[in-house]
């Protein structure tokens, strides 16, 4: 309960301890989290020298530490990039976004996102278009190849008597 009267900026809130409540190891990892989920908010690639400070921390291994929490907690999904030190941030869930910056911020994302799927649904229904024509031609073409074997097969059949006749006279013939 007291980390929810935090701002999830744990530097900020580290400068303004004296008028916060001291917070027990287990909170002041949640404020952490919910550090590294604002930084989330506008980045999808976030290094740890970054995450460090704005966290507190001294060492890649503790950041690691609370990053591995905060995936086992299912509020992030990321992956942890240890060569480079840095972390890419797939999704970030249950954070509240503050006005202003991360609002504007958040529009502009679901305004991509939101083009984006028209962008994807504009094509999807030009190959469905393009699909169903070349279905009509092909059915088209396999009609008319029909209508010809059809023709064919007629035609076969009324050369078939005069064949059998001529094929009888030409045996009389030979005999």
């Amino acid at each position: 309960a007291v980390v929810s009267t935090q701002s999830g900026h744990y530097g900020r809130d580290l400068e303004n301890a004296a008028k916060l409540p001291k917070l027990s190891e287990t909170e002041t990892t949640k404020l952490r989290i919910l550090t590294i989920l604002r930084m989330s908010i506008n980045k999808r690639v976030l290094k740890y020298s970054d995450m460090l400070s704005e966290t507190g921390l001294n060492s890649s291994r503790d950041l690691e530490q609370v990053i591995i929490q905060s995936i086992q907690h299912n509020v992030l999904d990321c992956r942890i990039d240890e060569a480079n030190e840095q972390v890419f941030v797939n999704q970030i869930s249950g954070y509240s976004v503050e006005s202003g910056e991360q609002q504007d911020y958040l529009l502009e994302s679901l305004s991509r996102w939101s083009e984006s799927c028209r962008t994807v649904t504009e094509n999807m229904q030009t190959d469905v278009d393009t699909a169903t024509n070349k279905l009509k031609a092909n059915m088209q073409e396999t009609a008319e190849f029909s209508k010809s074997v059809e023709a064919a097969k007629a035609s076969v059949k009324k050369e078939k008597p005069h064949r059998e006749a001529t094929s009888a006279k030409s045996r009389k013939r030979l005999a």
